[in-house]
């Protein structure tokens, strides 16, 4: 009796695996941007989440274009000093509440001015280094 080889169809590929690895992604630009997937299998968009704009994601081109664009739109969006200060606003016998701080100029001028003024302070003191 000779022996045959018998292929049996089992629907299972022994070079394919039953689970598929799961892609890490290491850079810090996916802290502020979602991945989109379309149609297309090919193609993949990343949204970022400050301002909702779309941009091409696929692994060919990278995430350099994503992290210009996060840090051009962070450096306009920190311009105005009150998106990161808090003050705090305490009534007497209450607790403190906090409320929303507006920078005034003319104010902090007069103070650093009467600081040089009343403390004998050289200019030097307030001046850019």
């Amino acid at each position: 009796m000779a022996s045959s080889n018998i292929i049996v169809d089992d629907g299972f590929n022994e070079y394919e695996s039953a689970f598929k690895r799961q892609k890490y992604t290491t850079s810090k630009v996916w802290d502020e941007m979602t991945k989109l997937e379309c149609e297309n299998n090919d193609e993949l968009k990343a949204q970022c989440n400050p301002c909702m704009r779309i941009f091409p994601a696929k692994s060919s081109s990278g995430t350099s274009h994503l992290r210009r664009h996060l840090n051009s739109y962070w450096k306009t969006f920190n311009k105005d000093i009150t998106y990161y200060t808090i003050a705090t606003q305490s009534s007497l016998g209450r607790d403190s509440s906090i409320k929303a701080y507006t920078f005034d100029a003319d104010k902090c001028r007069r103070v650093v001015s009467t600081f040089l003024m009343y403390g004998k302070h050289s200019f030097r003191t307030v001046e850019e280094p």
